[in-house]
């Protein structure tokens, strides 16, 4: 009964690296694809599935031989608590920021695309008010959560990128023109950009908790090919709309490309107002698991009940960094900082994979 529950429940794990490959095609990672086409990105993309897939294999198979544990319990026995307080601390930052990014990026598109004359400010604290709601839920709940809107929007999502791949208007000799550069040596900026389509596993860190059993091959089969389809995607078919060379004015790529499409028999014909609705709650989720991941590593840092009082001074720092991200991030500032981001987030996730599977395998040994 213990094993069957565990193969069920691995659908948890494929639900955490869907939404990263989701939320990979609207903001950021296009745009630096497109920006190092012809010097490298073509290659950034290849080489980042097997390296991408290979951190995911290394790391989730380490911790989840720790049934039903994140990582403030896994480290709770450690020796040292300055360095589970440094790793902890250090890791609070990586996942927090990648919530406010995609936040202030996703608050730009809603403001440029949808209702320009609306205050930032205002959309802001819509979206933290259901932020903070769901980041203070329990981690099953959250992941219930993540389960129903995966399950409404994908299928939607999906009809959008297929009917990308059919459009008559979807130009494959400039796809192909990008394609010739495959032997071009990629950047560090375009690796790093790549493999973050794969780093959904991370939020292992306190999503195992819900992770019964140990997973199984056919999650890898899975992510290799579903990562191939969305790393391409996200990549080629902007080039394949807007062409080789006019693809690089666009600051969003993909929400430029789903103004190209339209739906002639729907009530909605532009298709631009249905990607953008799909990803409110896809971008919404996101940055919930984000900060909850980062919420209850500070719960775990300070090893003790946070009270009602604490928890609202966490959250109040929360909005208060965002609401500097408003104000001070603008579009060309944030795809800046973006980019050396992700470079920092590479970096310290090959060093947290290797470290932790070294330790694991010591610990268990």
């Amino acid at each position: 009964m213990r094993v069957e529950e565990g193969r069920e429940l691995n659908r948890y794990f494929l639900y955490l690296v869907f939404l990263n490959m989701f939320i990979n095609v609207i903001i950021f990672v296009p745009k630096i694809l497109i920006m190092y086409r012809y010097e490298g990105a073509v290659m950034a993309t290849i080489l980042s599935i097997p390296i991408g897939v290979g951190l995911a294999y290394c790391y989730s198979t380490a911790i989840t031989k720790f049934s039903e544990r994140g990582l403030p319990e896994i480290l709770g026995t450690a020796k040292h608590r300055w360095l589970k307080t440094l790793h902890l601390g250090s890791i609070q930052l990586i996942w927090f920021s990648a919530g406010l990014l995609t936040l202030v990026g996703f608050i730009d598109i809603l403001s440029r695309f949808v209702n320009p004359e609306m205050p930032k400010f205002l959309l802001l604290l819509i979206y933290l008010a259901a932020i903070f709601l769901i980041i203070q839920m329990p981690t099953e709940r959250v992941m219930y959560l993540l389960e129903i809107i995966l399950f409404i929007n994908t299928p939607l999502i999906l009809f959008i990128i297929f009917k990308a791949y059919t459009n008559e208007f979807l130009n494959w000799d400039s796809i192909l023109e990008v394609g010739t550069h495959i032997f071009k040596w990629p950047s560090l900026k375009a690796f790093a950009a790549a493999t973050y389509c794969f780093s959904g596993y991370g939020n292992l860190i306190i999503f195992n908790r819900v992770i019964k059993g140990k997973l199984k091959v056919w999650n890898f089969i899975i992510i290799i090919f579903l990562g191939i389809i969305n790393a391409f995607t996200t990549f080629f078919i902007p080039i394949g709309f807007h062409g080789s060379d006019g693809v690089q004015e666009y600051l969003y790529p993909w929400v430029s490309t789903a103004d190209s499409l339209r739906l002639v028999y729907s009530p909605i014909e532009r298709v631009i107002f249905l990607f953008i609705m799909f990803y409110m709650s896809i971008s919404l989720i996101s940055i919930s698991i984000h900060w909850h991941v980062a919420l209850e590593l500070i719960k775990g840092t300070l090893k003790k009940q946070i009270s009602r009082r604490k928890s609202w001074v966490i959250l109040s720092v929360f909005t208060g960094i965002s609401i500097w991200g408003i104000n001070y991030l603008n579009s060309i500032l944030l795809m800046k900082l973006a980019v050396y981001w992700l470079i920092i987030r590479l970096v310290f996730e090959i060093l947290v994979v290797i470290g932790f599977f070294i330790w694991a395998r010591r610990r268990i040994a």
